[in-house]
């Protein structure tokens, strides 16, 4: 049986004035799946946290 995605991101982007700092992210993710977000100081890790989280 295909397992349906829990969480889907399509071609997220967010911008701070002119500066965007999410270009396009899509993500998707299943029931049990284990996710990690990394990058450097300043790449956007917890913007993204706190869209999904809205």
């Amino acid at each position: 049986m295909e397992q349906v995605a829990k969480l889907v991101i399509r071609d997220l982007h967010k911008t701070f004035g002119d500066h965007e700092v999410l270009k396009g992210i899509s993500l998707d993710a299943n029931a049990g799946d284990v996710i990690s977000i990394i990058g450097s100081s300043g790449s956007g890790k917890s913007t993204l946290l706190r869209c999904i989280n809205f």
